[in-house]
């Protein structure tokens, strides 16, 4: 395999995982656009209530039965659940937040003031005696 070939193919692989992250990560906005471009098909075939036109559903039973597909499809990755999230908290003397966390811990550090000082030793600078 030439070196054209394979920059090709690494630019074809890094595409694709950018798609799949971003569908992923946009899949709500996904599904409405798929019912905005078909809407019709789905108003026409895919609709629970195209029997009872009053309703004026035109398929809204479909899309919100998909959304809810994806909000459950959601809350059963363990990794969005809400409770192996990690929140770091800042902490200023006095004052400690009061919201449901699962553990705060205040770490007293000891004040550190650094002394600097102007006046060096002379006795170390000076020519040499030769």
């Amino acid at each position: 395999m030439d070196a054209a070939t394979f920059a090709a193919l690494k630019q074809l692989w890094a595409i694709v995982l950018l798609l799949s992250m971003l569908g992923q990560t946009f899949s709500r906005y996904i599904v409405v656009l798929d019912y905005r471009l078909n809407k019709t098909f789905i108003a026409k075939n895919l609709c629970e209530n195209k029997d009872r036109p009053e309703m004026k559903c035109e398929g809204k039973c479909y899309l919100c039965k998909r959304l809810k597909k994806e909000d459950k499809k959601d809350q059963d990755n363990p990794e969005r659940k809400g409770e192996n999230k990690f929140e770091l908290i800042s902490i200023e003397q006095g004052y400690l937040m009061t919201h449901p966390f699962r553990t705060v811990r205040l770490v007293e550090y000891p004040y550190f003031q650094e002394m600097i000082s102007n006046s060096y030793a002379t006795s170390f600078f000076h020519p040499p005696q030769g």
